[in-house]
């Protein structure tokens, strides 16, 4: 048994059941985030693509989901313009975690877009 368990009183069952507690807090508040800050105007969308990635690489597959418009605060989010019609589902499918309003980016919106 790793010493780190033994010292802190607490058995793998128990750290694997807070890590699990922990993970379903997590997702249930990806989603209320996703649901609440779904974009308003549908041709005008922030992608959140994975934050491990490169600045490179957010661009060129927010690039090929529409018009890049800005790059966020955090270089993983880019506001794209586009065909309302399938602009939120081909970021998705270019690779963004999320796509939302990019009036609702807060703090990870570039700056002109908050002015």
């Amino acid at each position: 048994m790793p010493e780190s368990l033994i010292t802190s009183g607490k058995s793998p069952s128990a750290v694997g059941g807070m890590l699990a507690t922990a993970g379903a807090i997590l997702a249930g508040l990806l989603a209320a985030v996703s649901v609440n800050a779904q974009p308003r105007d549908p041709s005008r969308v922030a992608a959140v693509f994975p934050p491990w990635w490169s600045v490179a690489q957010s661009v060129s597959a927010a690039g090929s989901a529409g018009r890049i418009a800005a790059v966020g605060g955090a270089p993983f989010i880019v506001i794209l313009r586009g065909d309302p019609i399938d602009l939120a589902q081909r970021a998705r499918s270019a690779g963004a975690l999320l796509v939302l309003d990019p009036d609702l980016a807060g703090v990870c919106a570039p700056k002109e877009a908050l002015s």
